[in-house]
């Protein structure tokens, strides 16, 4: 069995204020685009995970393993698995790639193992996994609460192509918080952050509007990323932003070919320029296993 693992961005991100739980709660508007990971299951009596790509990280520390272990324990399945883990969203850059990784195991381990897993035990999982696991569970566009566990689907934005870059770098998630400078009130964020969610249309014209509360300190903290995001800018195009905490910045352009132009630039070392396209709900779920 295939699964794809997609990524994500955030078309809009509010940080509200610190938690009695010590988190951050957030406002955010999740979306899905068609850069991804892979899952190849294979039959096998135990537990086996592989990853080229991440040498330096024990099997047993993989969000996938986690994943399969946790539906092992929920559901008592005593099958083992055969993962393979084909790595291309770039680790630690904003997308998710850790937490679709966990999703992706979480929807194929239970299709694999003939396992009926109720819905809310699925959700439960993914969120006791991380933060943006539940809304892997069914990507498109959707509306983050709380530590952005709590999904709440929203209307499809129109099809979008994009650029990711990711360049090279790598931003702390802990250090990203501490140096949030919150300028507005709570109010004020879940007002900013509504007023969002009312432009998303099938009019391409929400991309005028997104945000990131932190875009203010990670841009001064690190220049490469300013760059990155100037990159695509003077490649033309009409939004750039950073995706979550970083450290990948995406840009929307007005046709897929002016993407794959601006993709095809040369551009510094270590860098990683990938084209992808924003995809619905239905696309989403469609194209999930391959």
């Amino acid at each position: 069995m295939r699964v794809r693992s997609f990524a994500k961005i955030n078309l809009a991100l509010a940080v509200l204020g610190k938690r009695p739980d010590g988190f951050h709660e957030i406002r955010t508007v999740f979306q899905s685009i068609d850069l991804h990971d892979e899952l190849e299951i294979h039959e096998s009596d135990r537990l086996q995970l592989e990853c080229a790509s991440l040498p330096g990280l024990p099997a047993d520390q993989n969000l996938v393993w986690k994943a399969a272990d946790a539906l092992a324990r929920k559901t008592g399945s005593s099958r083992g698995a055969r993962i393979l883990l084909k790595k291309s969203i770039p680790p630690g850059a904003g997308l998710g790639g850790g937490s679709s990784n966990a999703a992706a195991a979480l929807l194929g381990l239970s299709r694999f193992w003939n396992l009926e897993v109720p819905r809310t035990d699925l959700i439960s999982l993914a969120a006791g996994l991380g933060s943006d696991v539940p809304f892997f569970l069914e990507g498109g566009t959707a509306l983050g609460i709380g530590r952005g566990e709590e999904i709440y689907p929203l209307p499809p934005v129109a099809s979008m192509p994009l650029v990711v870059v990711y360049p090279g770098v790598h931003v702390s998630t802990a250090e990203a918080y501490r140096s949030l400078n919150l300028r507005l009130t709570s109010s004020e964020a879940i007002s900013k952050i509504q007023g969002f969610c009312g432009r998303l249309s099938h009019d391409k014209g929400f991309a005028a509007g997104i945000f990131n509360d932190f875009e203010t300190s990670i841009l001064s903290a690190y220049p490469p990323i300013v760059e990155a995001k100037n990159f695509l800018i003077r490649r033309g195009a009409s939004a750039a932003m950073l995706s979550g905490s970083g450290s990948s910045v995406f840009g929307f352009f007005l046709d897929e070919e002016s993407a794959l132009a601006a993709a095809r630039v040369e551009c510094p070392p270590g860098w990683q320029v990938l084209p992808a396209k924003t995809l619905s709900r239905a696309e989403y779920s469609r194209d999930l296993f391959g």
